[in-house]
C-alpha cells in the first residue's frame, strides 16, 4: 500500500483553521470528517496526484476508491465509517455511474443514423432492474466493460474491482445494476446464476457435438460401444477414435494421452479397437482415481498430476 504523509499532531494554523471553514461539512445526509492538518482537509483523503480522479479514499491500509472530489471521497469515508464497506462500495459505484453519465457523446443531429445506432438495440430493463445505460462507453452500459476474450467477452465493475465475467453483455449490466440497488452480495448471486446457465449451455453443446460425432463415426462405420465400454471418438482423427494413432513405425495403433504439453505412452495394438479400449479404460480409471486416496491412485498406476 503506498505510503502517504501522516497528519501533523500539533494545533492547526490560522490559514487552516480559515480553510477548513470554507469546506463543505455535510453531503448526501452524511457528516463529513474535517481534517485541517490533511492536504484535502478532510479525515481519510488523499490527493493522489492523477489528472481526472484525483482524490482517494481509505480507512487505514484499505482502500476505498478513487474519486473526482474530495467531498465525494470524503463522503466514502463518511459511509464507511458510519455504515461499512458495503455502504462505500455502492457509494463508489454510484459515483462510477454519475462519471459514466457525464462522459455521453453530444445528441445526434436528426439525419444522423450513425450516432443512433448504437443506443438503438441497447435493453434499458432486465430481471426486474433499470439498466445504467453509457452511450459514451464501448458497450453502451456503465460499469461493463470489454474484455477481448471470446467464452466470456464482457465484465462487470464497480468502485474499480472486478465483479464477474459474463457471455452477455445484458447480463453483466444487470450485475452492475444489482450491485448498486441491493450491494455486492445480490451482484455474487447473479453471476453465480449466469455461471450456472453458461454450464448448463455447455453440456447442451457438449452433447450435442457427441451425438454429431456419433452420428459422423456411424456413417463411417466406427463402433462407439466395445466390450460394454463406451469408447472415445474423434471424427475429424485418422483413426476415428481419440488417444489412438497410427503406428509410424509399422503396421498396428499407438495408444498416447496428451495433456498440458506432455504425453504419456499407454501401449502398442494391432487391433483399433483393442486401442480405442485401453484408452477408454485408462481415462475412465484415472476419473475414479481422482476421488480416490493418493496411495491408492499411486497403487493402481494412475498418477494424479497429469489430470487438468
Amino acid at each position: 500500500f503506498p505510503s502517504r504523509p501522516r497528519h501533523s499532531s500539533s494545533a492547526p494554523s490560522f490559514e487552516q483553521s480559515r480553510a477548513m471553514a470554507a469546506l463543505q461539512k455535510e453531503a448526501e445526509g452524511m457528516e463529513l470528517h474535517l481534517c485541517p492538518t490533511s492536504q484535502s482537509g478532510y479525515k481519510g483523503v488523499w490527493n493522489t496526484g492523477k489528472k481526472n480522479l484525483r482524490y482517494e479514499a481509505a480507512a487505514g491500509s484499505h482502500r476505498l476508491g478513487r474519486f473526482e472530489t474530495a467531498v465525494d471521497a470524503a463522503v466514502c469515508y463518511a459511509k464507511y465509517t458510519a455504515s461499512g464497506a458495503e455502504a462505500a462500495s455502492k457509494w463508489v459505484a454510484t459515483c462510477e455511474a454519475r462519471r459514466a453519465g457525464g462522459r455521453r457523446r453530444p445528441a445526434a443531429t436528426p439525419g444522423s443514423q450513425r450516432e443512433a445506432a448504437p443506443a438503438a438495440g441497447l435493453v434499458t430493463e432486465a430481471e426486474g432492474l433499470r439498466l445504467h445505460l453509457a452511450a459514451g462507453t464501448a458497450t453502451g452500459y456503465a460499469g461493463v466493460w470489454t474484455t477481448g476474450k471470446v467464452a466470456r467477452p464482457f465484465e462487470a465493475v464497480a468502485g474499480g474491482k472486478r465483479i464477474g465475467r459474463f457471455a452477455s453483455v445484458v447480463d453483466a449490466a444487470v450485475c452492475y445494476a444489482r450491485h448498486l440497488e441491493s450491494g455486492p452480495a445480490a451482484a455474487r448471486e447473479w453471476l453465480a446464476a449466469c455461471d450456472a446457465k453458461s454450464a448448463e449451455a455447455q453440456r447442451a453443446d457438449s452433447d450435442k457435438k457427441r451425438e454429431e460425432a456419433v452420428a459422423s463415426c456411424a456413417g463411417k462405420g466406427l463402433q462407439t460401444e466395445y466390450k460394454g465400454v463406451q469408447l472415445h471418438l474423434a471424427p475429424g482423427s485418422k483413426t476415428g477414435y481419440a488417444g489412438v494413432w497410427l503406428n509410424g513405425r509399422g503396421s498396428g495403433y499407438r495408444v498416447a494421452l496428451e495433456q498440458n504439453g506432455s504425453r504419456r505412452d499407454l501401449g502398442r495394438f494391432n487391433d483399433v479397437l483393442e486401442a480405442a479400449l485401453a484408452y477408454a479404460q485408462y481415462v475412465q480409471g484415472r476419473a475414479a482415481a481422482a476421488t480416490a486416496p493418493p496411495a491408492a491412485a499411486a497403487a493402481a498406476g494412475f498418477f494424479l498430476p497429469y489430470s487438468s
